[in-house]
């Protein structure tokens, strides 16, 4: 009964490290590009705007820039920087192709 009870406390506090590690992995911003918002913007829109560099779902995106940059709701200000899911590498990419 014991072993059972070490091996249940042991998976259990493997999961909760395995969980601390991974939360606390924060996002490189320097890797993302950062735009500044401008009149009309809203994170729907935006995440439609660049939907072919982040890959993924609109709720994803605005999760993610929500998360990344302490955003208390989904509200964003004309004027704000935002750093999006969207890596330096893929814009510089989509821009060689649109030239």
């Amino acid at each position: 009964m014991k072993l059972i009870h070490y091996v249940v406390f042991s998976c259990l506090s493997f999961l909760l490290l395995a969980g601390f590690v991974y939360a606390s992995d924060p996002v490189e911003k320097e890797k993302y590009i950062e735009i500044t918002v401008t009149p009309g913007d809203t994170l729907w829109e935006l995440a439609n705007k660049y939907r072919d560099s982040h890959h993924l779902s609109t709720n994803e995106f605005i999760d993610w820039v929500m998360d990344v940059n302490h955003l208390p709701n989904e509200k964003i200000v004309t004027g704000e920087k935002l750093v999006i899911p969207v890596l330096k590498s893929e814009a510089e990419n989509a821009l060689v192709v649109s030239k």
